[in-house]
């Protein structure tokens, strides 16, 4: 693997307009799209930015548009064995949701929820490592867990993953940082967070289910947002401060969400 195991190296968008959300993300991130056949009989978009991989999209389930399910960004956390990940899963509380299977030659997957109904993706790299690069304008560069029950979730991310969370205040609101140590296994001192968490904020409808949200790095929040709404996009929260940054969050043309951060130093 070319990232530690439990790193989160890969998100993907599940959309019900495959080509308009491709116009839109390639127009505001400056993203290049590449179509490549499956073996289920439709075609997954892989996007780059420079000519480096940052993310994918794909056709969703014709049931979920039909049930009127948005579409949605998912984060994948990267694993040395997909089936081991998926087996110990219902003992550390959580749920199986897409057992594992393997997508042609580019790796092995499955989903899974976490106790408090949180699903990601996992991911089992072979020809697809993950993503090229982060944290750059254009790219992934944050997950964010959003849980109504932050007791019950975080257990399940340590036993699976590894990860070590640390509690930090963003604005007076409880946060927590999860750290994967063998992120910084190749330099000492290098920063080995790899996501957050939070209670649902209040004031998100009570129908809204605990999520991992996905955001990307941009040069200006301000200016993205703008971008975003003449593109057909839409502003659901911000643009707002905090210390790390500026951040608002968006909605695609089709209705997935997204977040976008222009980071301070």
């Amino acid at each position: 693997m070319r990232y530690p195991n439990g790193f989160p190296g890969w998100v993907d968008l599940s959309t019900s307009d495959q080509a308009g959300a491709t116009a839109f993300y390639c127009d505001l991130f400056g993203w290049t799209a590449q179509d490549r056949p499956t073996d289920m009989g439709t075609t997954y978009t892989m996007l780059s930015k420079d000519g480096q991989l940052v993310a994918g999209l794909g056709p969703q389930p014709q049931d979920q548009v039909a049930a009127g399910i948005p579409p949605a960004w998912v984060v994948y956390v990267l694993v040395g064995d997909v089936d081991e990940v998926v087996a110990a899963t219902p003992d550390a509380g959580g749920t199986v949701v897409v057992a594992a299977f393997d997508v042609m030659t580019s790796g092995r997957m499955a989903v899974v929820s976490d106790p408090s109904g949180a699903m990601l993706g996992l991911w089992q790299p072979k020809d697809h490592q993950g993503a090229d690069v982060f944290n750059v304008p254009g790219t992934f560069t944050w997950p964010e867990l959003q849980t109504r029950d932050i007791a019950a979730a975080l257990p399940y991310y340590e036993e699976l993953f590894g990860w070590r969370w640390e509690q930090q205040s963003v604005e007076d609101m409880p946060y927590l940082v999860a750290h994967l140590d063998a992120k910084g296994d190749a330099a000492e001192g290098a920063d080995t967070s790899v996501a957050g968490a939070m209670s649902t904020p209040p004031g998100v409808p009570d129908d809204v289910p605990s999520l991992w949200g996905v955001y990307f790095a941009v040069t200006s929040c301000d200016l993205t947002v703008s971008e975003a709404q003449a593109k057909g996009g839409s502003v659901v929260v911000g643009p707002m401060d905090m210390p790390m940054g500026r951040w608002a969050l968006l909605a695609d043309p089709q209705g997935g969400m997204f977040y976008v951060m222009s980071a301070t130093d």
